[in-house]
């Protein structure tokens, strides 16, 4: 796999979980500013795959990196693990 898809994938599946653990993100102390800004990148990590919208590696990483520090603040599993996963993706060459 190449690697610009492998880390689109990452940055794919991280997003998804936190799509569907908003609320529990909520619960670990993200606040409502970062809320919006939290889904907004989620949202179009998520999107990537599609043919419209489509991220160049460069982009992907930097938006990794802002739901990184994002989330950075946030108690509990599910924020960890997503820190976990944004972490191992590698940043632009």
């Amino acid at each position: 796999m190449m690697e610009e898809d492998r880390a689109g994938e990452q940055a794919r599946v991280a997003a998804r979980s936190v799509l569907a653990n908003i609320e529990e993100l909520n619960n670990g102390g993200l606040d409502g500013g970062s809320r919006d800004r939290v889904i907004d990148l989620a949202r179009k990590l998520s999107a990537r795959g599609g043919s419209e919208g489509r991220l160049d590696r460069a982009a992907v990483t930097g938006m990794t990196i802002q739901l990184r520090e994002l989330l950075a603040p946030v108690n509990g599993l599910t924020a960890s693990t997503v820190r976990s996963w944004l972490d191992d993706i590698e940043p632009a060459r």
